[in-house]
């Protein structure tokens, strides 16, 4: 028998992950530098569209929260146009269906729709999952690493981002003898000295690889 669930039901926490996936966080210190090291300077037109970003997330984030489409149309799309990711050789496919097969007794596959994956070549270079403000961006973990796990090239390294809008978290997800991940530090868009920098200077880093 063929068991369809979703992947929100199947995965729910890291412990998932490990147990059904057979997924666990690195020990290597050397295994996921991409984000805090040799990374592009920011020009000054660069430094422009952030600070627009900014000040219209601040406009629209006084009043209300903000639900995932809202980050997606303020913050994410415009981000990934400063960082070059709608432009050749990059690809948009938003919302994308992924599928993940866990051979058990049941043959369980799980399915579910990313936000945002930019593809280049058929290589998932960035999976990005956004959420609401009032959730954590630790929150989307499980999520994320199982949708970054459905990629067909499993062999390749993948980079996955997790935003709320507030803060921003990136990932490295890659398959030796099995599937490994680390995460960098959470990045702030809230303070009046934000990271959103050091945001774009990860996201153009990883298009160059």
């Amino acid at each position: 028998m063929v068991l369809i669930i979703g992947v929100r039901e199947a995965i729910k926490n890291l412990n998932d992950l490990q147990t059904k996936l057979n997924l666990s966080q690195t020990e290597e210190d050397n295994f996921f530098l991409e984000w805090n090291q040799e990374l592009p300077e920011v020009t000054e037109s660069e430094k422009t569209a952030i600070t627009r970003i900014k000040k219209r997330y601040d406009y629209h984030r006084s009043s209300s929260l903000l639900l995932e489409g809202t980050v997606n149309l303020l913050v994410v799309f415009p981000l990934l146009e400063v960082a070059g990711f709608l432009d050749p050789p990059f690809k948009i496919k938003s919302p994308e269906s992924v599928e993940l097969i866990i051979e058990d007794a049941d043959k369980t596959i799980i399915r579910g729709l990313i936000d945002v994956l930019v593809v280049k070549n058929s290589l998932w270079v960035l999976v990005i999952e956004s959420k609401r403000n009032s959730i954590p961006v630790a929150a989307a973990l499980p999520q994320i690493l199982a949708y970054m796990m459905a990629n067909s090239q499993s062999q390749q390294t993948i980079y996955g981002m997790v935003t709320n809008g507030d803060s921003f978290l990136f990932l490295k997800l890659n398959k030796q003898e099995k599937y490994q991940y680390d995460l960098s530090r959470e990045f702030s868009l809230l303070p009046r000295k934000h990271e959103l920098s050091q945001v774009l200077q990860i996201l153009k880093n990883l298009g160059q690889l």
